[in-house]
């Protein structure tokens, strides 16, 4: 018998018993809505596409910030475009979904239904939002799944004296980092198995009955493989988007609690301790920092880095949005700032042709941008 991937499945059935008359939530679905009437008619549908994504682009990330909708940055890396756009065609027909006709933006603007709204309202509760925190989970939580998983298969297949079983994770720094870790603590290999189980089940306890099960049947051992999304979809009368979402948001609130509780959780902190204290600042924003900090001009740094004036822009309101001590004073003088606050309470909306319009010609689109996202939490 394998003790870890055996017994935590027999465990795990009695501490959660069975999916029973569960409602499972419509998670795609609430998520598209949520965000479209997050952002009040002002970004497209593909602006919701890219913010599931993780698009790399200071936009998306500003959006993410700007309408509160931090967590669902990257929630959904492997969503496609011809997915997203079916998904927006059911909600019409359904009702919950229309276009915006009167809108001038040159992509598709979708706005939430008063029947859509309310199905919002009437449905939250069942939704696992509050699981969510893609801005700072959307790769993190990706890597400690996958670590995780191919760690329990490679401490159960060790235990059974099989080393010749296929990864069920076929991604070469998860396999690098799996086999270093297996190698540095081969010496305490026995203790490694019920401290992990241990683990594992006490998160567990976190998540009502069907979640802690999803998760279980996803797991991998010695000669017993985890379930698909299809077949997850299959067994838990979900769809595979739904699956997916649901994995993540499971995962995610799994290293908030981790995070929180890190006496309680010393195993999985040594797989989580290189990924959560990284700064969200991407490097090439990073780099231009430093070489504000030394004072170099916005067209030095552009000239020194062979990089255009626009993109070092993006830089600054990147490392804006990230450091709260961050001195835009030194781009945007305080009657500006003014200006472009009082134009925005006055239209309450961050979109920035709007702005423009009541702003002092002088006024460049950097610079609203540049305030925006000192005062991101205008819009939450």
């Amino acid at each position: 018998m394998v003790f870890f991937f055996f017994y935590t499945i027999v465990e795990v059935d009695i501490i959660v018993g069975r999916l029973g008359g569960v409602e499972v939530p419509l998670l795609f679905e609430g998520i598209i809505l949520s965000c479209l009437l997050r952002m009040n008619a002002e970004r497209t549908g593909a602006a919701v596409y890219y913010l599931l994504r993780a698009k790399k682009s200071i936009q998306t990330v500003q959006d993410a910030h700007m309408y509160n909708l931090e967590r669902f940055y990257g929630v959904y890396h492997h969503l496609n475009q011809q997915r997203f756009e079916h998904k927006l065609k059911e909600l019409m027909r359904s009702g919950l979904l229309q276009e915006n006709t009167s809108s001038q933006s040159s992509g598709t603007i979708y706005i939430p239904t008063k029947i859509g709204v309310e199905w919002i309202n009437q449905h939250r509760t069942n939704l696992s939002f509050d699981y969510y925190n893609g801005l700072k989970y959307h790769e993190t939580g990706l890597v400690f799944l996958d670590r995780l998983t191919l760690l329990i298969q490679t401490l159960t297949n060790s235990k059974m004296k099989s080393f010749s079983f296929i990864p069920v994770i076929d991604k070469t720094p998860i396999e690098n980092w799996v086999r270093s870790f297996y190698k540095n603590m081969k010496p305490h290999e026995t203790k490694l198995l019920p401290v992990l189980h241990d683990e594992l089940s006490n998160l567990l306890h976190f998540f009502p009955n069907h979640e802690a099960r999803m998760f279980v049947d996803r797991l991998t051992g010695f000669k017993n493989y985890g379930m698909s999304v299809n077949q997850l979809a299959d067994k838990y009368k979900m769809t595979s988007d739904d699956v997916t979402l649901l994995s993540t948001a499971i995962t995610h609130r799994m290293l908030q609690i981790v995070e929180k509780e890190q006496s309680h959780y010393p195993f999985m902190r040594m797989l989580t301790n290189d990924l959560l204290y990284k700064s969200p600042v991407t490097a090439s924003a990073n780099t231009t920092y430093q070489l504000l900090q030394k004072d170099y001009s916005i067209d030095n740094i552009s000239k020194m880095r062979h990089l255009k004036r626009n993109t070092i822009y993006d830089h600054i309101v990147e490392i804006a949005l990230y450091k709260a001590d961050f001195p835009i004073d030194d781009y945007v003088s305080k009657e500006s700032q003014q200006d472009i606050m009082n134009a925005f309470n006055k239209i309450k909306s961050t979109k920035l042709k709007n702005i423009k319009l009541l702003v002092d010609a002088d006024i460049s689109y950097f610079q609203i941008r540049l305030v925006l996202a000192k005062t991101k939490d205008l819009m939450k």
